[in-house]
């Protein structure tokens, strides 16, 4: 590996999944777990209809209520899936336009052990159950291990799946093969007449196993990718580019790789890590409540058990810092996605990828919590709920400072609104404001003031 990428590491000691509070950075941060039990949950998304959907990796596909923490199992295909080691049921992905057309995209494995196969298929959501399973694509050599899985649905409406290697390294280096590949297909299982190379899925190839795909709002397609015993990968995926597996391992070092490189076209990546350290999937997330997370890439990590925080520059085509998160507090981190409310839920595979201990992993959740408030009037102090606030808002304080002045700032200070704090749970119309972030200003009959940031 031929860059070095400056690493600060931020350590913390968290071990218990039930509700408590961290501190992460400077940010404290309440964890409380959704629901717990699981058997691998590969796949978490925040449906939209406010519930996690997840994949577990024996079979099932659930609806979790993270308000209730219960569970609804809406798929059972246990008697379908081959499940060994790193096989199974595994990435998920719902129809950007649910509300019209319900559909569900999944890919699982099944077969048997000296014939192991996987393929991608699309179901309909009745309202109770997952229903009348459509191929899509089928046929894709699996393995126990480097089945890649991951799928996402871009803004033309074309489907990517990443498919790993499958334990045989011939395979990346040839476009005819399915393997070592993100495929790209239609939704309706037809190969888009745009595609890198005509009539064929794949979209890149030189891959070893991604388990990570980020659509990024600066228009870029990101993967993860698991290197063998060096060069973890975060990279940016260009159609009909080679990714160089398995000549290339990380970058074109000089010699062979560099060689090869040359006469490939061959994509390198933005960061490689050795150590290896497990890479799975990403978002991008914005907070201004969690500036450690804000703007940033948060990547879940396996091996070494952690969430990595990146900057990517104003172009998007370089890594410019990472941070460290949450290290060895949850387990091995396979999933992530983001409430409505900027809340982080997480999926969680314990200690180990060998699955020791089934039917033990947990979605966990983090919400980001304001202490801006705490200093300056002693004991006196105001939480406001929800926050981000919605139409209307509540400020709970302290009786002592009934009667004292309610300011909302904007950023460069200017007061938006004002009104006299009348009661210690007052609730206020915020229909008019826009959305961004604010500073509430509580401010007594002596001059001095407690302020909360909050964002609509």
């Amino acid at each position: 590996m031929k860059k070095i990428l400056a690493v600060s590491l931020v350590l913390f000691s968290f071990q218990l999944f039930s509700q408590s509070n961290i501190t992460v950075g400077t940010t404290t941060v309440e964890v409380d777990t959704i629901y717990t039990g699981l058997d691998i949950p590969w796949e978490i998304i925040y449906g939209p209809d406010g519930f996690i959907w997840t994949t577990e990796r024996k079979g099932l596909i659930s609806r979790i209520d993270p308000v209730a923490q219960t569970k609804t199992i809406i798929l059972d295909i246990v008697s379908l899936v081959y499940q060994n080691s790193e096989s199974g049921l595994l990435g998920m992905v719902l129809h950007p336009d649910f509300a019209t057309t319900p559909e569900v995209f999944i890919a699982y494995t099944y077969g048997s052990f000296s014939n192991i196969q996987e393929k991608v298929v699309k179901y309909t959501y009745n309202g109770t159950s997952l229903v009348n399973e459509v191929i899509l694509i089928d046929n894709i050599v699996g393995n126990t291990t480097h089945n890649g899985s991951r799928i996402a649905i871009l803004p033309d409406n074309t489907l990517l799946f990443s498919t790993g290697d499958a334990q045989n390294q011939a395979l990346p280096q040839d476009i005819n093969e399915l393997n070592g590949k993100v495929l790209r297909i239609n939704l309706d299982g037809t190969i888009p007449t745009d595609n890198a190379f005509a009539g064929n899925p794949v979209y890149t190839y030189g891959h070893r196993n991604v388990q990570g795909i980020l659509q990024h709002p600066n228009g870029k397609i990101y993967v993860s990718e698991h290197g063998a015993s060096t060069d973890d990968e975060f990279q940016i995926l260009e159609i009909g580019r080679n990714y160089g597996w398995p000549s290339v391992e990380g970058f074109c070092d000089p010699g062979g790789e560099e060689t090869f490189c040359n006469a490939n076209n061959v994509m390198e990546p933005l960061v490689a890590w050795t150590p290896t350290n497990a890479p799975s999937d990403m978002v991008y997330y914005e907070n201004p409540l969690f500036p450690e997370f804000d703007g940033r890439v948060l990547m879940t990590v396996l091996k070494d058990k952690r969430i990595i925080a990146m900057d990517l520059s104003a172009d998007g085509l370089s890594v410019v810092d990472e941070d460290h998160y949450l290290i060895d507090q949850f387990g091995r981190l396979r999933d992530i996605c983001v409430g409505p409310q900027n809340e982080i839920y997480l999926a969680t595979n314990g200690a180990s990828w060998s699955n020791t201990n089934p039917n033990t992993h947990n979605i966990i959740v983090l919400r980001a919590l304001d202490n801006s408030g705490l200093n300056q009037l002693g004991q006196d102090s105001f939480q406001v709920y929800p926050n981000p606030i919605q139409d209307n808002f509540t400020i709970v304080t302290s009786e002592s400072l009934i009667g004292s002045v309610i300011s909302i700032c904007d950023m460069s200070g200017r007061a938006v609104f004002n009104t006299e704090l009348i009661n210690a749970n007052m609730t206020i119309d915020a229909m008019t404001l826009s959305k961004g972030v604010y500073e509430i200003r509580i401010t007594n009959d002596l001059g001095e003031t407690v302020s909360r940031k909050i964002v609509k």
